[in-house]
């Protein structure tokens, strides 16, 4: 209970270090205009009656609207309803605050080992400072996109596929590989005002072209992990067979007792079922 409250008390820091618009990257001031707008302004109030209703913008829920004139930013709309600006030469654009998904297909990569895969991953985000995502790029959703691919190349390459103990692997999506995900990519959209809630990898796999060698790789490792478990059980099943004869008070020489081992070792390991012989005189 208390790492989610953490959890969510760094959430709503980073966003509101993201919506203060007086630090970090991506700054921009409100413009009080200039001698010609004034002159404008002053005209057009003339015609003010004419043109009020031109006047009224609307926001919806999960919306701000960026007021411009003349092309100079004025104010950020937050609250949904209906406002009204001044009219002469108003431009407004309305940027949306709802979660997004943005899903990265197939992007080719070479883990830590040289190895090459396929990787495609879910980013989660949202627009929290609608003015730095207006201003501050072309267009935000390109943006993180491309950024997105950039982290991810730069990140999965740092780890392996798959190891054989418990350090941090592709295959496993290690927390610390989410993490780490997170806060590379957050670091460099922060100029857009983007908040990135998460980035988890979809699907994973081996290139193609190494594909068919990585399988016969995991079905030799198989194999050998199987003959293990096999030969430690035939072992204690050859030790237990020789006390058992000799609990009966059978007495048996060290050439008798290697042969029976080696019989029960041959008959377990082998790959063949055991065939009778009968010796002909």
């Amino acid at each position: 209970m208390n790492v989610n409250k953490s959890h969510e008390e760094e959430e709503e820091q980073l966003i509101a270090q993201l919506k203060d618009d007086s630090q970090g990257p991506g700054t921009i001031h409100t413009s009080n205009g200039n001698t010609a707008s004034l002159l404008l302004d002053a005209i057009a109030t003339i015609f003010l009656p004419l043109t009020f209703c031109s006047g009224c913008v609307t926001v919806n829920e999960k919306e701000e609207v960026i007021v411009q004139r003349f092309g100079e930013y004025k104010k950020t709309l937050t609250e949904p309803g209906i406002h009204w600006c001044f009219p002469n030469q108003l431009q407004t654009s309305h940027i949306s605050t709802k979660l997004n998904t943005l899903d990265l297909k197939n992007v080719k990569i070479i883990d830590s080992v040289g190895n090459p895969i396929n990787v495609s991953a879910i980013v989660v985000y949202k627009v929290v400072n609608s003015k730095k995502a207006f201003f501050n790029v072309e267009d935000y959703d390109s943006f993180i996109e491309d950024q997105s691919q950039t982290v991810i190349r730069q990140v999965v390459s740092k780890y392996p596929y798959e190891t054989d103990d418990d350090s941090p692997n592709l295959k496993k999506e290690n927390k610390e590989i989410q993490e780490e995900l997170r806060n590379v990519l957050q670091e460099k959209v922060a100029i857009a005002g983007i908040y990135v809630k998460s980035v988890m990898l979809n699907e994973l796999s081996y290139a193609v072209e190494i594909a068919a060698a990585m399988l016969k790789k995991q079905q030799a490792k198989a194999i050998v992990d199987a003959r293990e478990i096999i030969l430690n059980g035939t072992i204690g099943l050859a030790v237990g067979a020789v006390q058992a004869v000799e609990g009966h008070g059978i007495t048996m020489s060290d050439n008798q007792k290697a042969q029976l081992v080696s019989n029960i070792l041959t008959v377990s390991l082998s790959d063949k079922e055991a065939q009778p012989t009968k010796h002909l005189t």
